[in-house]
């Protein structure tokens, strides 16, 4: 079992927020123990986010929750009334985000059972400080304490689900491929895709304050746009291929070998540009190797004329987004890899 930064970090924020409360003698301190366990965020952006719309969200429904009690009381039914209309008040704010905490501060405070309205007031507010310290706790946690770095596993896994679309198409390319083991794949693609949009988003929120480093970063932002990009035209290959691998095993020998030629050319030029900004290949024999996958890509576009110009629309129709998705791929690979060679270049 991993514990990640992320755990031990709302483990740290809870107990912080729990001795602060005791230090205070505020009862009961469990509230901001889980307010800290609740906004506990994976970036220091959205923790700072975090705890104004969370301060904002819970001052709206604790004000709602006091007015609500003094006028109609704290019955269950009243408690249900007051939920809903702080959902929608929360809702026309845009505020949905902060609404599981503001539910546990309304709860918290109707359940006070306080019979004096001086009392209740003061309890009510002193209640509402508990929570807005489990807050402050965990958004000053996530500031000072290993503050999140998403660059490294960023990469690492848009290589790594590159890595395995490219031994996929590969043995596909090749006829060698076991469907049913594609298939049972495609779960794990579809997942990395996403764990590497929630990387990305985590990456571009991290907090840069010199303007030098400010400006590399944006640039090393769009080469990752574009490695997701071209990474989802390599998983878009793999369907295409799977999904007509009839069609595409009965092309003719001539026309099929430029297709595989230039697949396997474009593949080793999209491994290498990937390792290129790492620093781990030579950058003079990269240049070479991508001129000749430059030229497979002008033969495969002139083999596929001759040949289609010949046949009926049925013959071609069905790997046509084949053909189309493999030129963009080729020209994708080739736009990273300039957007590699002026970053490296200039920083």
């Amino acid at each position: 079992m991993r514990i990640g930064a992320r755990s031990l970090k709302t483990g740290i924020s809870v107990a912080l927020a729990l001795l602060i409360a005791t230090f205070l003698h505020m009862t009961p301190p469990i509230m901001a123990g889980i307010a800290a366990a609740v906004t506990t965020q994976p970036s220091v952006r959205r923790s700072l986010r975090s705890l104004f719309q969370n301060i904002y969200g819970n001052l709206i429904g604790a004000a709602i929750s006091i007015l609500a009690v003094l006028s109609i009381g704290d019955s269950p039914v009243a408690v249900g009334m007051v939920v809903v209309v702080v959902i929608a008040v929360h809702l026309k704010f845009k505020m949905k985000d902060t609404l599981s905490l503001t539910m546990v501060t309304i709860i918290f405070i109707m359940a006070s059972g306080v019979s004096s309205t001086d009392q209740f007031i003061v309890e009510a507010i002193w209640r509402l400080a508990l929570v807005c310290i489990g807050v402050l706790s965990a958004t000053v946690i996530n500031l000072l304490l290993f503050p999140p770095k998403y660059e490294d596993p960023l990469y690492d896994t848009i290589l790594v689900q590159a890595t395995d679309l490219l031994k996929w198409v590969r043995l596909l390319n090749e006829g060698a491929s076991d469907n049913t083991k594609i298939k049972s794949e495609r779960a794990a693609f579809d997942a990395r895709k996403l764990q590497i949009e929630n990387y990305y988003h985590w990456f571009r929120e991290e907090r840069v304050y010199s303007r030098k480093t400010r400006h590399a970063r944006m640039r090393r932002i769009v080469i990752y746009r574009k490695m997701i990009h071209v990474t989802s035209l390599l998983h878009h290959i793999l369907d295409e291929l799977d999904r007509n691998e009839n069609a595409y095993r009965i092309l003719p020998q001539s026309f099929s070998l430029v297709l595989r030629q230039q697949m396997d050319g474009m593949m080793a030029y999209h491994e290498r540009v990937l390792l290129k900004f790492d620093g781990k290949i030579r950058r003079k024999r990269h240049e070479e190797q991508a001129r000749e996958d430059d030229q497979r890509r002008n033969e495969l576009v002139e083999s596929f004329a001759a040949h289609f110009s010949h046949s009926s629309p049925d013959d071609w129709l069905d790997l046509f987004p084949l053909i189309a998705t493999v030129i963009d791929y080729s020209k994708q690979v080739k736009h990273l890899d300039r957007l590699v060679d002026s970053y490296q270049e200039h920083h």
